[in-house]
């Protein structure tokens, strides 16, 4: 990766619509460099999808909570499989301390976090302890950030 490929990601980043003409013009290469610099990055991994970040209150969802789980080491990978599964469970992160897994997790109230992930959770083999902490206000959610920035 280079400055080029930064900068494309970095526009991306900000705005997934941007055309990659404009994105070229400001880079001053080919439209069609920044379309195969692009494909190269999603075919490389780099990009791992394209995707929008939504208002969770303008969805429904406006309940965003963090959960740390630990777990038997016997039973991490069914349990990492059973969170990926979960409609509400938006990011999964092995850990070092003081949990083993820790999840952000998204609902429409209390009521749907309890039903659709913490009772899951409780019922759970492997599962030892949970720990949830609920967010009252979203100020910055990104999806990427480069070194340099």
């Amino acid at each position: 990766m280079d400055s080029i490929d930064n900068t494309i990601i970095d526009k991306l980043s900000k705005d997934s619509r941007t055309h990659c003409t404009e994105i070229a013009s400001e880079l001053g290469v080919a439209t069609s460099t920044v379309h195969k610099r692009v494909n190269q990055m999603y075919s490389d991994g780099v990009i791992e999808q394209f995707t929008v970040i939504l208002d969770p209150k303008k969805v429904g969802m406006p309940l965003t909570t963090f959960i740390g789980i630990n777990v038997d080491e016997n039973y991490k990978a069914e349990i990492v499989g059973k969170l990926k599964s979960l409609k509400n469970v938006l990011e999964v992160y092995e850990i070092l301390q003081p949990y083993d897994i820790f999840v952000k997790v998204r609902t429409s109230d209390m009521s749907e976090l309890k039903d659709s992930v913490l009772r899951v959770l409780d019922n759970t083999d492997g599962v030892i302890s949970t720990s949830s902490i609920i967010t009252t206000i979203r100020h910055k959610e990104k999806t990427c950030i480069l070194g340099d920035q």
